[in-house]
């Protein structure tokens, strides 16, 4: 799945495959003009401090949170709460064949 979301009033978009909880999550911080920012990854599976009963959204949240204390980022509204982006699909993959839009 690749799928944007907003998180602490900041854009981002989130690459994730695997089964649940055990996911390979990747995610770019989107800056105006679609420019990509920095960047964090985890993979669920060997990760010690993955909660693998966590939800997905749970998960990418703390992964930001995460990418925020470790570059020093400062987020544009702290109290914005995680939300997906309606809309912008990035891509749709069935039985791992990308679908035409």
């Amino acid at each position: 799945m690749v799928r944007e979301f907003f998180y602490r009033g900041d854009r981002y978009r989130a690459t994730v495959h695997g089964r649940p909880g055990k996911e390979e999550i990747f995610i770019v911080q989107m800056l105006d003009d679609d420019e990509e920012g920095p960047e964090i990854s985890i993979d669920r599976f060997e990760d010690a401090s993955n909660d693998p009963e966590a939800s997905l959204e749970a998960a990418i949240a703390t992964l930001v949170d995460r990418m925020h204390v470790e570059q020093g980022l400062r987020a544009s509204d702290p109290a914005a709460a995680f939300a997906w982006s309606d809309g912008k699909v990035m891509a749709r993959v069935h039985n791992g064949v990308q679908l035409a839009h």
